[in-house]
């Protein structure tokens, strides 16, 4: 069962959905909490925290309380990503966990941590049972984890479905599937299938399409169910290129009527306008 630490943590689970989420890749502490401060400025509803990106020296939980601390009331979630075969997925595994001892509200876990596979979802037994294994020690030191996968190529509805069940299966309370698109059909499958995956899950689906056809996803895809927009508040040398800035999806969001009325099908007809 989950257990949720009583301190004043805030969890992605509690938040209303979706969320414009700030990528954080600066190298040091004051640089990431000069991006954080920044970023709230411009709408940013919670973090993603970039370790892999950040200096050595600055991967211990005092550095990592002082990011989280200007977190203030937003959630925050860790990646780890293998950059370099210097340390093993055990190594990368413990420093998120440390994060999480240090006030990070969840983790994202690569769905074939332990053992690398195609389409990041491993079937090695025991490396989901050792998956499986640090959710439970997440959530028992009251943090969230989202299982993600990084697939580098196109998936179909029916391809993507089965991988994010497999990842729901293992206990996460957030699924990430990102996936590359190369045409302008693979791109209007793959907003279909966004909303299929999420009407099909138990757990909020974050669904990302990579390349330059991906990018207008990337901006739209929350209002088909997608849970986060993952944005970058600015572009810089070590950031991401494809994702929205920051201030620009939240104009999207604010300013293009996509939120449904509580009877869809009523549609706006009153007695004076029938037409």
């Amino acid at each position: 069962m989950k257990k949720i630490n009583p301190s004043a943590r805030p969890l992605f689970s509690d938040q209303k959905l979706p969320l414009l989420v700030a990528s954080l890749t600066d190298p040091t502490p004051t640089a990431t909490i000069s991006t954080m401060r920044n970023a709230i400025y411009d709408g940013a509803e919670a973090f993603m925290l970039h370790m892999e990106m950040m200096k050595p020296e600055h991967l211990c939980e005092n550095d990592l309380k002082a990011i989280i601390n200007y977190t203030g009331d937003k959630p925050l979630f860790t990646m780890n990503y293998r950059r370099s075969s210097e340390k093993t997925d055990e190594q990368l595994i413990e420093e998120q966990l440390m994060a999480v001892r240090a006030g990070a509200s969840m983790i994202d876990m690569m769905g074939d941590m332990f053992a690398p596979s195609p389409r990041e979802l491993s079937q090695d037994s025991h490396a989901i049972a050792r998956q499986k294994q640090i959710i439970e020690q997440v959530h028992a030191l009251g943090g969230e984890v989202l299982m993600s996968s990084h697939v580098w190529e196109y998936m179909t509805e029916e391809e993507t479905l089965s991988h994010a069940k497999a990842l729901e299966s293992r206990g996460a309370d957030f699924v990430k599937i990102a996936m590359c698109v190369h045409s302008e059909a693979e791109m209007l499958k793959s907003l279909s299938t966004t909303a299929l995956v999420k009407n099909e899950l138990k757990v909020p689906f974050l669904h990302i399409c990579m390349g330059q056809w991906g990018k207008v996803l990337r901006a739209i895809s929350p209002m088909f169910g997608s849970c986060f927009a993952l944005c970058v508040q600015s572009y810089t040398e070590a950031g991401h290129k494809e994702k929205p800035l920051l201030r620009a999806e939240k104009a999207v969001l604010d300013n293009v009527d996509w939120m449904r009325a509580r009877n869809p099908y009523a549609g706006t007809k009153t007695s004076q306008n029938a037409v």
